[in-house]
């Protein structure tokens, strides 16, 4: 077999090669054929109408001899990267529970680790693994609402409110803490 222009065996086969590597294929079709085409067949999809049906011959065209009988995998597959769904966002304003009643505080935090009941408050006591959470809430139009927060840590030392709430709210759906 010889070629009467190397230089364009070698431009069209590096042609091929980079225009197969921008195809997506599917993993099935990467499975290169083991017994060689037929004559008037091809191994290349398409490649049969290229040519007389000759496969031994390759013409006055390079590209033409090169597509039959030869195939070209693209099977160098990316790795699978675990894709991550993006995390909850987390309402930890401490200021979102002001005016809650008590239906609507139980569907935000869930029922309290302790009710105690101070007249005329009512305080519900929310724990974490690090804070002590205390809700106060006062009648108003015959509905107890909450009027009050305050956040602690095992200590008794008063702490951010925020971050107390952060550690209910992602303990009550499941998240690390964060």
């Amino acid at each position: 077999m010889s070629f009467r222009c190397p230089g364009k065996y070698v431009a069209a086969l590096t042609l091929a090669v980079f225009l197969a590597a921008c195809e997506t294929v599917p993993e099935e079709a990467l499975v290169a054929e083991t017994e060689p085409a037929l004559e008037g067949e091809s191994a290349v999809p398409g490649a049969a109408d290229a040519g007389d049906g000759d496969a031994g011959d390759t013409g006055s065209d390079p590209a033409q001899g090169m597509a039959q009988g030869l195939v070209i995998e693209t099977g160098a597959t990316a790795p699978e990267v675990a894709v991550l769904p993006p995390e909850p966002v987390i309402d930890d304003d401490p200021q979102q529970l002001y005016g809650l009643d008590t239906a609507a505080l139980d569907e935000l935090l869930g029922q309290p680790s302790l009710i105690r009941t101070e007249l005329p408050a009512q305080i519900w006591q929310y724990r974490s693994q690090t804070c002590v959470f205390d809700i106060f809430l006062y009648e108003e139009a015959g509905e107890s609402r909450v009027t009050y927060i305050e956040a602690r840590d095992g200590a008794a030392a008063q702490i951010e409110a925020r971050r107390c709430l952060n550690e209910l709210l992602r303990a009550r759906k499941g998240l690390p803490l964060g």
